[in-house]
């Protein structure tokens, strides 16, 4: 090169279709704290890949990115529900081939180049990764772990004082990954309905005499005969004295003064 503000002339770029596929999908272990139940679960899942991989995503029951292995705590179900993990192993590759510039862009000889820079990424317009090859005889390089999706490559030359030329035209590859996927099902079974309540038991006289009530040291003890009632009256099961229940005073016939508000008779239940 005759001077080092020079610029190389622009290299054509030549992919040769030497692109690696992805490795093959790896395998996913994936499984729930239970998958049957009665009534709710709150499921817990856990899940992880061999060999480890690149991505991982929930969909169905749940969602959002996920680890290459990991366990999870979701919220109580009270419904059957899927959940379904998807991972992808990539990993693929790019052979980018060029032919090298022998002129610089005045036309004169190109007597010092130095290497190439391959510049790339996932968009025409932003080819924001590069690799260096500093060798002036290579004429191609392999680029790896690439990720799914379509990537986009140029080339640019360099001379001895680190002169750059303009970019190659860009040529394209779409790098496949693959993917695998597992779903677990968890089924919720109806809870069976509560048990009916026992039947009311009612609580009837079967005793025609009734009696007053009186406290002594704090208790309720059986005071005299006040009256009578008739047979089949019903009764307080929650107020007690003995053998004996609280019964409505208006049933009663009074045959004394009552020394108390309440006054019982024997009852049973109906």
């Amino acid at each position: 090169m005759q001077k080092a503000s020079y610029a190389l002339l622009a290299l054509p770029l030549l992919l040769l279709g030497s692109f690696a596929k992805a490795q093959t999908a790896g395998t996913i272990t994936f499984t729930a704290n239970q998958t049957t139940a009665t009534g709710s679960l709150t499921p817990v899942l856990t899940w992880s890949t061999s060999p480890v991989a690149s991505s991982c995503a929930a969909s169905g029951g749940w969602s959002g990115t996920k680890f290459a292995s990991g366990s999870e705590t979701l919220a109580t179900i009270t419904a059957s529900k899927s959940y379904t993990l998807t991972c992808s192993w990539g990993g693929g590759t790019a052979t980018v081939n060029w032919t090298a510039p022998t002129l610089n862009t005045d036309g004169s000889a190109l007597t010092d180049l130095a290497g190439f820079k391959v510049v790339y990424g996932t968009s025409a317009t932003s080819l924001n990764q590069t690799k260096t090859v500093s060798d002036a005889r290579a004429t191609n390089t392999t680029l790896p772990a690439l990720g799914a999706g379509t990537w986009y490559f140029a080339v640019r030359a360099f001379n001895a004082a680190q002169v750059e030329s303009a970019n190659s035209s860009v040529g394209q590859k779409t790098i496949t990954a693959a993917t695998a996927a597992k779903t677990v099902n968890i089924t919720i079974n109806a809870a069976p309905p509560p048990p009916p309540p026992p039947p009311a038991t009612t609580l009837k006289t079967t005793g025609t005499r009734v009696y007053d009530v009186q406290w002594v040291n704090s208790a309720r003890v059986l005071g005299k005969q006040v009256g009578t009632i008739a047979l089949g009256k019903p009764c307080d099961g929650t107020y007690q004295v003995g053998e004996r229940y609280r019964v409505n005073r208006a049933d009663v016939k009074f045959t004394a003064t009552s020394r108390s508000t309440s006054v019982v008779a024997r009852c049973a239940k109906s």
